[in-house]
């Protein structure tokens, strides 16, 4: 059995979950990125304050640069000022103009800022002559990273809980629908609804919930055969057993008159003779239906067995000839002596019955690579062609036109039934004359 839903909630946890949290870690790392740079109103707001500065500066009013440091200091409570570098080369080669492209005291508006510094950067905007140089500690309100503690519970806390719920109610929904397939199909099975499958409610597939689904239908069609086949039993049981028990009071009201007493007393041990042995023929059926016994289990000579079963119908039906074409000897492994006997013996008994007097009961066996071949034919009136199967079922009465066979009962059925057990076939034929073949196959 592939191991479907294994392979599936491997792939939705496993692979998924992976993918899941890089994207999570990737989504805080660009998150974090975008974070770390000044919004770009407040670039421009530094930027044009480096702007008022160069003014002042062109216009050498110092006094009106302090002023206006000030002002802006004391307005952003920060520290801002104006410096003059001077570099004096010690060494080496002379500063050229991509050094003073690139130089700077402070950080470019442009740059990122470091969240994780405490202190909020200086930030410079370059003036002329390239050694001036605005410089102002970044006021509290630009610091970028504001919703750095929104993002923490964002992607920590907030995404993870979603996505596993998420996750929960997918799995949920997976391992409840099918759930809820068998609770109807049980349900429905449990009041009575015995044609209730989980197929019915559930599309069913290969993976292991299909497999388990599979299996009840199965037990469910298993027994829904054996309540149905009790069920008919048991009526078809009553039904039956009302003419004898009805014949057995009218003897007894006979004996009770003194009418005939010796015949009457003959007449009530017959009749209870055949209730005792449908009874019993019945209860032997139900429980060959219900437990399925294995009865697979002697080995045994065929021939042994048919020659006593045939000894015994002879005495009894003294009036036939039982023809035998039978080898010397038809071993048998992994069968049942007792089983095969009384279906052999139900068999024989019934083609005997509706063989007439001074006719030939034919029994035929022969043994081939894989299989034996048991045929008894009667001499009898034969059945119509559909009715060669229903004959098999308990208390079947047959009432076809004339010469048809009448008065069938649990003996084929129990027949059919002990050769089954056995992992054998039993089947009714026409013959091409008159009569009826009843052939048997049984695995060598």
């Amino acid at each position: 059995m592939r191991r479907v839903l294994f392979w599936r909630l491997f792939i939705v946890l496993a692979l998924g979950g992976v993918i899941f949290f890089s994207l999570l870690h990737s989504a805080a790392l660009i998150s974090n990125e975008k974070m770390s740079y000044l919004a770009q109103q407040h670039q421009q707001e530094i930027l044009d304050w480096g702007v008022t500065a160069q003014q002042f500066i062109d216009d050498r009013d110092h006094q009106g640069l302090d002023e206006w440091l000030a002002q802006l200091a004391s307005q952003e409570n920060t520290w801002v000022t104006v410096v003059k570098s001077q570099i004096d080369v010690v060494s080496g080669n002379g500063l050229n103009p991509r050094f003073w492209s690139g130089y700077g005291i402070g950080r470019n508006v442009e740059w990122k800022i470091h969240l994780d510094f405490p202190d909020n950067p200086i930030m410079e905007v370059a003036l002329s002559p390239s050694n001036h140089h605005f410089l102002i500690i970044l006021p509290e309100r630009m610091r970028p990273g504001g919703y750095m503690s929104h993002a923490f519970w964002l992607f920590r806390v907030v995404i993870p809980f979603i996505a596993l719920l998420s996750l929960t109610v997918y799995l949920y929904r997976s391992v409840m629908r099918p759930l809820r397939g068998f609770q109807q199909a049980t349900k429905a099975f449990s009041q009575g609804n015995y044609q209730a499958r989980v197929s019915d409610y559930l599309p069913l597939g290969d993976d292991e919930v299909s497999h388990v689904a599979k299996t009840f239908d199965m037990m469910a069609d298993r027994t829904e055969r054996v309540i149905e086949h009790n069920r008919n039993l048991i009526a078809e049981m009553s039904h039956e057993i009302r003419t004898p028990l009805a014949r057995v009071e009218m003897a007894t009201d006979c004996v009770e008159n003194h009418i005939d007493t010796d015949t009457m007393v003959e007449r009530i041990r017959s009749e209870v003779k055949n209730i005792r042995q449908m009874a019993e023929d019945t209860l032997t059926l139900a429980w060959l239906e219900n437990e399925r016994p294995n009865l697979c289990q002697e080995s045994f000579d065929l021939v042994e067995l048919l020659d006593a079963i045939i000894d015994d119908a002879r005495f009894e039906y003294p009036d036939r000839t039982i023809s035998c074409n039978i080898p010397a000897s038809i071993p048998l492994t992994h069968s049942n002596q007792r089983a095969l006997s009384q279906a052999l013996e139900n068999i024989i008994r019934n083609g005997l019955r509706y063989t007439p007097a001074g006719d030939i009961l034919i029994v035929t066996a022969c043994l081939s690579q894989r299989a034996v071949h048991i045929t008894i034919s009667d001499s009898g009136p034969g059945l119509e062609p559909s009715l060669t199967k229903t004959i098999f079922r308990p208390f079947f009465k047959a009432n076809n036109q004339q010469g048809a066979r009448k008065g069938f009962g649990v003996g084929l059925a129990l027949a059919k039934r002990h050769i089954e057990a056995v992992n054998g076939t039993i089947e009714a034929k026409n013959r091409r004359a008159s009569g009826l073949d009843m052939v048997i196959e049984l695995p060598s």
